[in-house]
């Protein structure tokens, strides 16, 4: 078996600190357990709309950001005896997913396949999905064992579960693998496959596909009322000094979780499993607080959102000899620079391919593939290439000068061609 672990933060477009993420980044591993074989990484929010939607090198520092914090935690972690490697990093608008590797794990990665869906206005990116699935090379098998890996973004507000619901469903039918098709997304620099000896896999499948481990996580936004709260709500605002048996505890407010009602009543993430939350909800904070002392001593809430356990990580269950073994699901301290807590997984995982088994739900997926889903991807990332170049033009100080610059070129020749037609 090897060692997988997931880990979900809403980066509030801001650039991460290393320094602060770092220190409790392996949290979710049991005591004593090695550096993890695979990680990955999703994330919403990951920088402002101008830089998300133009992708490329205006997302590359905050993601630089990322893989510092990788590789800073690997080495406090293995007291600077093992290193990860980045192996790919996909974004679609404002999520993303960053896949990292042991150097000798990731020799055994055969192909990545890509997908992405917005759901967002015009299905955009600023909500959506964006997935990688990662054939591995297996000890005993010829077969590959296949992870799929997707970070979502989910609709926002206590009131939008139907929304988040239909945002699941648009994210089934369009979320559609391909190889070598990076049209509708931003990469950054990545690992060669070093160990990929094989003929690309079968494509345009989409995220329920017989012989996969599927793994869906990230700011899913399901809360823990239907309704934001009044101007004394906050008042009862849970607390790290309140007794389990207290009102005041944060496990009252699982009772009303959404995401675990709408799954029950099988309106959302069918199938899709998540272990017990043992752990304070992970939205929202208020980023001018101590983060240390924000877990220790106090949480300090927003007073207009009921707290709320917004990042979650689901998976499907295994039904065959490859064995999933989920081990430790919990939050990370607050960060100052988001409003949310980050949330990992660890996992072991059977070396073995998973049986195509018809009757499993990954061949029986809750929604068929959209047909048009290439036509509606392309479209809306048409729409975010305008939306980014005017919010760069309009919201950052660079495109603010190039803005200004223009205007005054234009006005001066308006001014010197009025002067000598005159």
């Amino acid at each position: 078996m090897f060692e997988l672990y997931l880990l979900t933060f809403n980066c509030a477009r801001t650039l991460v600190d290393p320094q602060s993420l770092s220190t409790s980044f392996f949290d979710a591993l049991p005591k004593g357990a090695p550096l993890p074989d695979l990680v990955a990484i999703s994330l919403q929010e990951v920088a402002p709309i101008a830089y998300s939607f133009l992708g490329g090198t205006y997302l590359k520092p905050y993601f630089d950001r990322l893989t510092a914090t990788v590789h800073l935690a690997a080495d406090l972690h293995s007291h600077g005896s093992e290193t990860l490697e980045h192996v790919a990093t996909r974004s679609l608008g404002m999520t993303a997913l960053m896949i990292f590797a042991t150097p000798k794990f990731a020799e055994r990665i055969q192909w990545i396949q890509s997908a992405g869906a917005g759901v967002g206005f015009s299905n955009m990116g600023n909500k959506g999905a964006v997935a990688m699935r990662v054939g591995l090379s297996c000890p005993t098998s010829d077969d590959t064992l296949d992870l799929t890996f997707t970070a979502a973004h989910l609709a926002p507000m206590e009131s939008n579960v139907d929304p988040r619901n239909k945002d699941w469903e648009n994210i089934v039918r369009n979320l559609v693998f391909v190889n070598g098709d990076e049209s509708a997304y931003s990469s950054s620099e990545e690992r060669p496959l070093l160990g990929s000896t094989r003929d690309n896999p079968s494509d345009h499948n989409g995220l329920f596909t017989a012989g996969n481990h599927v793994f869906f996580y990230g700011d899913l936004n399901y809360r823990t009322h239907d309704s934001p709260p009044g101007e004394e709500e906050h008042k009862s605002y849970p607390q790290p000094t309140a007794s389990e048996s207290s009102p005041l505890h944060y496990s009252q407010l699982l009772k009303t979780d959404q995401l675990t009602r709408e799954r029950k009543a099988n309106r959302t993430l069918h199938s899709l499993q998540e272990l017990p939350i043992s752990f304070p909800p992970t939205y929202k904070y208020s980023t001018s607080h101590d983060s240390k002392s924000a877990d220790d001593e106090k949480w300090d809430w927003s007073k207009h959102r009921y707290p709320s356990w917004c990042d979650r990580i689901l998976f499907l269950p295994s039904r065959s000899s490859s064995k999933l073994e989920p081990q430790i699901y919990t939050a990370l301290p607050v960060q100052k620079t988001s409003d949310h807590r980050p949330v990992a997984l660890s996992l072991r995982v059977d070396d073995k391919p998973i049986p195509r088994d018809a009757d499993d739900v990954r061949s029986k997926p809750p929604f068929p593939i959209n047909p048009q889903w290439r036509a509606r991807r392309d479209a809306a990332r048409r729409w975010e290439v305008v939306v980014g170049v005017l919010s760069y033009l309009t919201l950052t100080s660079k495109g603010n000068a190039i803005l200004i610059t223009v205007v005054g070129a234009i006005l001066g020749s308006l001014w010197l061609a009025g002067r000598f037609s005159s």
